[in-house]
């Protein structure tokens, strides 16, 4: 059994380096790279499409001067207000029993971070949404959760000044396309 030499560990100590920098500069390089957020200019309706049978798109305004997040979802819109609140739209299709899909996407809502419960308030929409409205649990923000023909939208306002009325306009102009 011989005695390992002294160069064998550079080969080591290379492989370690090439790993680490894969795991470091990719990371590090993200860190660097600020998040793409486009200005909602005035009059912009915003559309969100679910996988589904029509009616399956739904549209929203209410927003001008917020920045839009990219999601790579179709059915979700995150939206930041210049006071720092956050605006999370999302639409689901498919819905037969609308009471019990607003059970489920309270749920969701808690598994995606906002831990909210229904308040007891309902609401209809000019365009014929309609629905119970939900509080944050744990943080700051208002929700309701609207559903019209086979369509459940969930929109979600966090922030420490985010009230109901702040989500009204926005509710007011959902309308199904």
């Amino acid at each position: 059994m011989s005695m390992p030499s002294r160069t064998e560990w550079k080969p080591a100590v290379l492989v370690l380096v090439v790993v680490g920098a894969l795991i470091a500069v990719p990371s590090a390089l993200a860190a660097l790279v600020p998040t793409r957020e486009t200005p909602v200019a005035p009059g912009t309706e915003i559309v969100l499409t679910a996988p589904g049978v029509a009616p399956d798109t739904v549209s929203f305004a209410g927003v001008a001067g917020w920045q839009r997040r990219p999601t790579g979802d179709d059915s979700t819109a995150v939206l930041s207000a210049p006071d720092g609140s956050r605006l999370v739209v999302s639409v689901l299709d498919g819905v037969t029993d609308f009471p019990g899909a607003a059970a489920w996407r309270l749920k969701v809502l808690g598994v995606q971070g906002f831990d909210a419960y229904f308040d007891g308030g309902e609401i209809k929409t000019p365009n014929g949404f309609g629905g119970p409205t939900c509080r944050g649990a744990e943080q700051a923000g208002v929700c309701a959760i609207v559903g019209n023909d086979n369509l459940a939208v969930t929109l979600v306002l966090a922030g420490d000044d985010a009230t109901l009325p702040e989500l009204m306009p926005i509710l007011d102009s959902l309308r199904v396309r």
